[in-house]
């Protein structure tokens, strides 16, 4: 199957699971699809990721309209909207870096539960989360790491040229340090780990980092409140949450889980505190569920979904 098939197919499967007539003979379906080819189930993470915000029904009418309908016509209004949203998802996951369709061509990459340790040619330590893609750019004047997908943590070598980590909305530097970066949908988060981290935004916004401070960043720039700071825990897959909402959490799990992972919005924003186990997600679910008001389905191997009990 080719990409551009499979990411069709996605959107019309978001079209079907989002209505509420579903039957379990589709839900049924949809599992044997995901699971039948790896380039489906990255298409279907690439749907999603790209359409939910733009059916989001406080900035959509048509998806308002389709979300409002009577059942017996909302699929048919949602595979409309899916397929307006859907035709900038396909152009972009196929042009674009930092899709997970794109990564096959990355220099580094990792898949679903994978963590890469490795050493640069120029002495530097990197190691990619699961879900992460990189490429390598030397240059005479430069280092260069462009960061297409997940999550990296890097510990330069110094040495006359500097290190620069590219992401889609601007860079990062730094020189005999040690950082974490992250590239997420709309914005990047880097986590000092030692002195002296230099963000420059796509817009020139600028701002230095020491030693266990963190920023967020797209256009502009805004620092990472310290309860945050285990974002970069899990080099040793281990997850350390100190009062996240548990939507961060469940984001955090993914890339270490095949199929869908899903939390419903009214679970969201629950707090969390803990450390869990990335390698083993279901017992971080479990653990989660024993500790707090929430209730997980499992629909087969491949969907999860967790929502208040």
């Amino acid at each position: 199957m080719s990409s551009r098939a499979a990411l069709e197919q996605a959107i019309e499967w978001s079209a079907c699971l989002r209505d509420e007539s579903l039957l379990p003979s589709e839900r049924h379906a949809f599992e044997h699809w995901l699971q039948a080819d790896p380039l489906n189930a990255q298409a279907w993470n690439t749907v999603q990721s790209h359409v939910q915000r733009s059916l989001a029904p406080a900035h959509d009418a048509q998806a308002r309209r389709a979300l409002q309908a009577p059942r017996p016509s909302r699929r048919q209004l949602l595979r409309g909207a899916l397929a307006v949203s859907g035709l900038g998802v396909v152009t972009q996951a196929l042009r674009q870096p930092g899709m997970p369709l794109a990564e096959f061509g990355a220099d580094l990459r990792t898949g679903t539960g994978e963590r890469l340790n490795t050493w640069l040619a120029d002495g530097s330590h990197l190691v990619l989360d699961a879900q992460s893609a990189v490429d390598i750019d030397w240059r005479t004047d430069e280092r260069r790491l462009l960061l297409r997908a997940g999550k990296i943590i890097l510990d330069i070598h110094h040495e006359p040229r500097p290190f620069n980590i590219s992401t889609p909305f601007g860079q990062v530097q730094g020189n005999g340090t040690r950082l974490m970066v992250a590239a997420y949908a709309s914005f990047s988060h880097v986590w000092a780990l030692g002195p002296d981290v230099h963000i420059t935004t796509r817009r020139g916004a600028q701002l230095t980092l020491k030693a266990d401070q963190g920023a967020r960043f797209n256009d502009s720039i805004e620092r990472l409140a310290a309860n945050h700071s285990g974002e970069s825990s899990w080099q040793d897959g281990w997850l350390n949450v100190q009062d996240w909402a548990l939507g961060d959490v469940i984001a955090a799990l993914k890339p270490y889980r095949r199929g869908v992972l899903r939390v419903s919005p009214s679970a969201a924003p629950m707090r969390v505190s803990g450390v869990f186990s990335l390698d083993h997600s279901d017992r971080a679910l479990a653990a989660l569920a024993q500790t707090m008001p929430l209730r997980i389905q499992r629909y087969g191997e491949w969907w999860v979904s967790v929502d208040r009990a």
